[in-house]
């Protein structure tokens, strides 16, 4: 097994890195700010960011397993919908349910479509 097969066996850990990293990161901004939680406050976006990219990683680790699952394959889709097309609300609560969602779905790849 090469050093790159390695790495992209272990992909599926970065999507919960991310995805609640960055919702951790935009928590931490906001505290250190001094402002109060506020749900529409404008640095929760590094949260959102950090949402869609780990949905796009999600999906390369699903397109590289020899069985595919859509609905993996499709989680970038939703996340533009979601968080940049939709009038659904970005605050942190949809973000930690979008991170949670995805980061099952990377155990479910990992687990059942190997």
């Amino acid at each position: 097994m090469t050093t790159g097969q390695r790495v992209l066996n272990r992909l599926w850990l970065a999507v919960p890195v991310i995805s609640f990293g960055g919702i951790l990161a935009s928590a931490l901004a906001i505290v250190a700010t001094g402002d109060r939680m506020l749900i529409d406050h404008p640095l929760w976006s590094i949260g959102l960011w950090a949402n869609v990219v780990a949905s796009f990683l999600l999906c390369a680790y699903a397109y590289t397993r020899p069985k595919k699952d859509l609905v993996s394959l499709l989680a970038p889709m939703y996340a533009v919908i979601i968080f940049l097309a939709g009038d659904f609300s970005t605050g942190p609560i949809m973000q930690v349910l979008f991170a949670a969602s995805i980061s099952i779905l990377a155990v479910r790849v990992e687990k059942r479509f190997q």
